[in-house]
Order: C-alpha cells, then sequence, then structure tokens
C-alpha cells in the first residue's frame, strides 16, 4: 500500500518539531564543556532547560594573560523566544570579553551594544566573574543575577552585589566586589530557576535560600564536577520537572 500522506498542518508540525530539534543542537554546541580543570581550578557547569529550548546560558574559559573568565545569564522569556535572544546576548559577550575588560566594564559595554538591539522590555540577567589563578582573587559584577553563594568549610555565604540587569538602561553603570579563595572554596553561580525549582518553604520551615545553602553544604568537599552533579540531582529530587530554566556554574579551588 501506498505510504499515507501527510496532511498540511501535520507536514507544519514535523518541520516546526525538527527545526526546534536543530536550534537545541546549536544551543547545546555553544555551552562549554561539562567541566573544566586546572592546576589552580575546578569549574563545571550544569543545564536543565524548561522547555526544548531554553533561554540561559553559561560559558568558562581561559583569557590570555591566564586569568580564568566565566559568566552566566538568564534572559526574559522561554522557548524560542528566550532562546533566540540568549543566542544574542552570548554572541555579543564572545566579543566584548575578548578586549580584556575588568568585570564591570565588559557589562557595562555589553549593556550599551544591547539597548541599541533590542526591543522594549527585553533585558538579561547576567553575573561576570574573573578568577586571578596566580592570586585566587576572584573580581565579580553582577547585572541582576542572584548573589553567588561562597562555600568554605561548614559555612555558605551570599557574595551581594546588586545591579541592573543589561538591556534595560543605556546609562546604567556596575560594581565589582572581590574576594581573596583559599583551596576548597567553592562558589556557586546560579540563575533564579536554581531556587524556583524548590519549595516556598520545605517541611522544616526553612525558605528557599536555606535550603538552596543546605544543598551547597550537602554538595561536600569533592571535585567540582562531582558536587555539580551531586547538586542537579538533588534540584530534580524536588519534584516536577522545572517551570524556570536550571542553569549553575560552580568553581571551586584547588
Amino acid at each position: 500500500m501506498p505510504a499515507k500522506r501527510r496532511r498540511p498542518d501535520q507536514r507544519r508540525a514535523a518541520e516546526a518539531t525538527e527545526q526546534v530539534r536543530l536550534a537545541r543542537q546549536v544551543q547545546q554546541g555553544l555551552l562549554p564543556p561539562a567541566e573544566l580543570t586546572l592546576p589552580e581550578v575546578e569549574v563545571a557547569g550544569r543545564y536543565l532547560p524548561s522547555w526544548s529550548l531554553g533561554g540561559d546560558f553559561y560559558d568558562y574559559f581561559r583569557l590570555d594573560d591566564g586569568a580564568l573568565a566565566l559568566y552566566l545569564g538568564d534572559v526574559q522569556g522561554k522557548g524560542l523566544a528566550g532562546a533566540l535572544d540568549a543566542l544574542l546576548v552570548s554572541g555579543l559577550l564572545r566579543g566584548v570579553h575578548k578586549a580584556g575588560a575588568r568585570p564591570a566594564e565588559l557589562l557595562a559595554l555589553l549593556n550599551q551594544r544591547l539597548c541599541l538591539r533590542r526591543g522594549p522590555g527585553r533585558f538579561s540577567c547576567l553575573g561576570y566573574a574573573l578568577l586571578e589563578r596566580s592570586t585566587r582573587r576572584l573580581t565579580f559584577a553582577n547585572a541582576g543575577l542572584p548573589f553567588p553563594l561562597l562555600a568554605r568549610g561548614g559555612d555558605v555565604r551570599r557574595l551581594e552585589l546588586t545591579g541592573s540587569p543589561v538591556g534595560l538602561f543605556e546609562d546604567a553603570a556596575f560594581d565589582e566586589t572581590r574576594v581573596e579563595l583559599a583551596p576548597g572554596d567553592r562558589v556557586l553561580f546560579y540563575s533564579d530557576g536554581v531556587t524556583d525549582s524548590l519549595r516556598a518553604r520545605d517541611p522544616g520551615g526553612r525558605d528557599r535560600d536555606e535550603q538552596l545553602r543546605e544543598l551547597v553544604r550537602g554538595a561536600g568537599d569533592v571535585p567540582a564536577a562531582q558536587g555539580a552533579d551531586a547538586l542537579l540531582r538533588r534540584l530534580r529530587r524536588r519534584g516536577r520537572a522545572p517551570r524556570d530554566d536550571i542553569s549553575f556554574v560552580l568553581l571551586r579551588i584547588r
């Protein structure tokens, strides 16, 4: 018997599904390797989109002067629109970070370029960090991302630094914070999808911030990749499929 012909709406649906699949491949191809190990530091990133395509993005890489740079971003929106915005922001970042600017200067430059290219109401939360490997000094600039968590021994504290998202205000300025790290220290950079995946309060009465601190403590002083996998498993066990994209980068000083 001849093969049954698809109706036009079925063909369009199949073509749309294939386009989403190809776009997902492109998005995955822009993510860095799951882990990067250097003599002084380990870094690992994990991503769990809420849909086939997501609006979170991150990268980590060595600069020409030997420093380790990393960024993590979360654009407004989800699905295809969010993914296209994420590609725009990450593409611009790949161009501006090569100039070797400090984190706050880089965010200001990125913000100016985004304000020229984006429509009203479109913005991105973003954090950018530099680690000077010889001194273990971390410099961080924030554009609306949740505060990173620094785990040192059994203590977990926030690196508190505010900043407006990039793409909102042309004249936005950004601050930096610096922290001296030591062997065994871990720093977690994450999007708000991580805390959104937690219950507002657990049966023990802990709020989301304290739950996340406990998860970071529970990851233990293990290699970054192992700690990132453990954290992702614990987030996945918290309930249903995420309502928002989940992404994080875990840095561990060796």
